[in-house]
């Protein structure tokens, strides 16, 4: 009896209930945990006898129901980062999100630890699951930010490749405005046999936005010395916390990579031409990264309030978002 190459299964972690996409084939599996914001919190694959973390998962899903921005691919919506003391004006209406008791601003959105509900789960063209968020569900999110939406990601596992698709509807009957971002967690280096030295980050940006206490000034500056990216430096020693944009594109897409030149193993996430900024986050004393790609940058609802060209989409009722972004693995030799 043959194994069957894709499948997903669900099962009970630490009290949540989890989905597991497998390509058994290639020998890659990712873990999404619906009930937590939609999580992609571990995506693995086995390279002769080790099994790799591609994404950075938590200790357990207990720490990351606590802290869930700081591990797995938290989900960024409707606006990615921060907003600027929580507050910001659109169409003559003046809206506040809640804040952080130890912050000045609104961060990462209103959806990084909200139950999704699981749509369908199928295997016949890949391990495959489809959630959503519906707005009017959740009176805490409708009381800051009362625009219907539905928001619908599809997780799918193909070839070793995973690919996230994000869907908004704007449900209501006026204009909504909105950004979308993830903030993943990618491992480094990939293997007991590597060093940080030896594995070279690359981002295809040639500017990157003035930030004052993590908020964009307006003003945007070509990248040099350490903000560039595009010909790859060593992870060693590097730390960032900022936002990028002027991204180049190639077949539609750009593409961050870390090479790790010590087991010639090579993570690539694309994203589409939908993402016009990406952060970049060097997470202190951890051995991972985040790229970030963003519609567009932090603050953007402001930004564009004071006639600056912040990406800032505005979805008329009816209309549809749609965005993708993919993760791979390249193993020299495989």
């Amino acid at each position: 009896m043959s194994v069957k190459r894709y499948t997903v299964d669900q099962v009970n972690v630490d009290g949540f209930e989890v989905f597991i996409l497998q390509d058994t084939k290639e020998q890659t599996a990712a873990k999404i945990i619906p009930k937590l914001g939609n999580n992609c919190y571990s995506f693995t694959q086995t390279v002769g006898k080790e099994s790799i973390d591609i994404i950075e998962p938590p200790p357990d899903l207990k720490t990351l129901a606590q802290r869930p921005s700081s591990y797995g691919n938290p989900v960024l919506f409707p606006f990615p980062n921060r907003i600027r003391q929580g507050k910001f004006s659109f169409e003559d209406k003046s809206y506040t999100f809640d804040k952080p008791s130890d912050s000045p601003n609104s961060i990462h959105g209103l959806v990084i630890d909200q139950p999704f509900y699981v749509e369908s789960a199928s295997t016949d063209d890949g391990a495959i699951i489809v959630c959503s968020l519906n707005s009017a569900d959740y009176p805490h999110i409708e009381r800051q930010f009362p625009f219907a939406f539905q928001l619908k990601i599809t997780y799918a596992l193909k070839s070793a490749n995973l690919t996230m698709v994000a869907e908004v509807s704007n449900l209501g009957g006026q204009n909504m405005p909105m950004g979308y971002g993830i903030h993943p967690y990618f491992s480094i280096p990939f293997s007991r046999e590597s060093s940080p030295e030896n594995c070279y980050i690359f981002l295809p940006a040639s500017k990157y936005w003035e930030l004052n206490q993590f908020l964009p000034t307006g003003k945007i500056y070509d990248v040099n010395d350490t903000f560039d990216l595009r010909t790859g430096k060593s992870f060693s020693g590097m730390k960032f916390d900022d936002v990028f944009t002027d991204l180049t594109l190639a077949d539609g897409v750009s593409r961050c990579m870390v090479d790790d030149r010590d087991v010639g193993i090579r993570m690539v996430l694309e994203a589409d031409e939908q993402f016009r900024e990406l952060v970049v986050y060097t997470p202190p004393n951890r051995a991972s990264i985040c790229f970030e790609p963003y519609t567009c940058p932090t603050d953007a609802v402001n930004l564009q309030a004071q006639g600056i060209d912040a990406g800032l989409i505005v979805l008329k009722p009816g209309q549809i978002f749609s965005s993708q972004i993919r993760i791979y693995m390249l193993v020299q030799n495989s």
